[in-house]
């Protein structure tokens, strides 16, 4: 499908299926991990310097994507693996490397009971959410993609969505929006790859899911940066798609929050929260995080608090070993009057 010309309009078009994922509905599938939104306010993360403890976490190479399991586990994806962030017995925490080879891994999802994860090379990995030994591996191989990036699972439980963008490394830009029909009967099966949405002239980046509702963030010249929306029909085809709300930064990765989104301004290093209406009704102060903060999702117990954010700071693009960035970053709410 060649894409549209897009049409800008009010973000409650898609409030709907947002509200729909803010924690009251079960799961899609067994051990599944949808794209769940947490809550903002007093009762949700903070997204202000006023309000907010900042401490490194963990030491993640190129930090670039963060996922929870329904029960709580924390993956975190980076340039040089995929880790699962364990907390030890005295408070601190690890991080754990899931693949046997290094590989430059960006998008993350879970469906079926099963971790998949990009690497930029086009391959994907995955492996069986075990509570001991777990570990991925390459289940298939893509073609035609410049750079395999943000990842996210289909509603039915049986596919994944992933962005091809925003740049490729040594290729020319291929932008789309690419599903991978799973097996039914086998989560670790690939049946097939096909192109579900042309993003000709654009830059897809971060890809995230609210029911049957597609959410994807890319930079559209003139504009520096948007968040877009497209329903997923009955037949599986994409709807027109529709921007969401746009804004002067260029945006990574992202997350849904009850209320809005959490999305990360990649050079300027912010983390803003984005109301419905496609405005931004809370934001740290540029540089507050590293240049290259990637993405950013609100805690999940029993490791971490809901009014907890955590937050992925990539650093320089390609260098994964200074103090800037490499890391994974928690953001803690300060008592009231604190």
């Amino acid at each position: 499908m060649v894409f549209p010309a897009l049409r800008m309009v009010p973000a409650l078009v898609v409030a709907a299926a947002l509200q729909a994922c803010t924690g009251s509905e079960p799961p899609v599938s067994a051990g599944g991990s949808r794209a769940q939104a947490s809550g903002v306010g007093a009762n949700g993360p903070c997204f202000s310097n006023a309000c907010a403890d900042i401490t490194p976490l963990a030491t993640i190479p190129d930090a670039e994507n963060l996922i929870f399991s329904n029960d709580g586990r924390l993956f975190v994806s980076g340039g040089r693996n995929v880790y699962e962030v364990l907390q030890k017995p005295d408070a601190s925490f690890e991080a754990k490397a899931l693949a046997s080879e290094e590989c430059n891994f960006t998008g993350l999802a879970i469906a079926r009971n099963t971790l998949y994860a990009n690497c930029g090379d086009g391959r994907l990995w995955a492996g069986p959410l075990k509570t001991q030994g777990m570990a991925i591996a390459p289940i298939f191989q893509m073609e035609g993609l410049g750079l395999a990036n943000g990842l996210v699972d289909g509603p039915d439980g049986n596919s994944l969505y992933l962005a091809d963008g925003p740049l490729p490394g040594a290729s020319l830009p291929s932008p789309k929006l690419v599903k991978l029909q799973l097996d039914p009967q086998n989560p670790l099966r690939v049946l097939n790859q096909s192109t579900w949405l042309d993003l000709a002239g654009r830059f897809p980046n971060g890809v995230q899911r609210a029911g049957r509702t597609l959410l994807f963030t890319d930079s559209a010249p003139p504009a520096f940066g948007q968040l877009s929306a497209v329903t997923i029909r009955p037949d599986g085809s994409p709807s027109v798609p529709l921007v969401i709300g746009q804004f002067n930064a260029i945006p990574d990765d992202f997350s849904l929050v009850a209320g809005g989104y959490a999305v990360t301004y990649f050079f300027s290093g912010q983390v803003v929260r984005l109301g419905v209406d496609g405005t931004v009704a809370e934001s740290f102060d540029p540089f507050t995080f590293s240049t290259g903060v990637s993405q950013a999702r609100a805690g999940r117990p029993p490791m971490f608090k809901t009014t907890d954010l955590l937050v992925t700071e990539k650093g320089l693009l390609g260098e994964q070993d200074s103090p800037l960035g490499n890391k994974l970053t928690l953001v803690r709410r300060k008592p009231a009057g604190g």
